[in-house]
């Protein structure tokens, strides 16, 4: 639907898109003399509105970090977050190298949470890994920290 009309002869339809009934409703416009043409030629035309799209919701870095904040290693996977920002500036697509570290790292986000008993989210799919990588990027942050002492 290029123009914002699409006529289907097969059943006397005339669907628009919500820009085009917008100009439409104007006297004299070129989209309301369409319509008026197509009545003419088609008395029992049925006239309906393009339905809407639901696109995919994406995640902001915002609702990232806030669900990172509820985990027990809150502190070290915020960290492990900046670094992955930090990283995806040279990334073509930024954001989506960002968002695919968090799906992985959190493929049940969008699932009803279950918490334990201090309150923190239950990492069902990646809990028995978590503590190896945590570990892994303590010795990361603790190598830069030296790294950057000596120079």
């Amino acid at each position: 639907m290029t123009n914002g009309y699409n006529y289907n002869a097969l059943n006397n339809t005339l669907t628009i898109s919500a820009a085009f009934a917008k100009k439409a409703s104007k006297v004299g416009s070129l989209e309301y003399n369409i319509i008026l043409k197509l009545r003419k030629d088609f008395p029992e035309l049925t006239i309906k509105q393009e339905e809407k799209r639901e696109g995919k919701k994406s995640i902001t870095y915002a609702q990232m970090e806030a669900f990172i904040a509820l985990t027990r290693n809150a502190k070290e996977l915020t960290a492990m977050f900046e670094r992955v920002k930090k990283l995806s500036r040279v990334q073509p697509m930024p954001y989506k190298y960002v968002k695919t570290w968090f799906e992985n790292l959190f493929p049940y986000y969008s699932e009803q949470p279950t918490f334990d008993a201090d309150g923190y989210v239950i990492d069902p799919v990646t809990l028995p890994n978590m503590k190896s990588m945590v570990q892994e990027v303590a010795v990361a942050n603790q190598t830069m920290i030296v790294e950057a002492k000596v120079a």
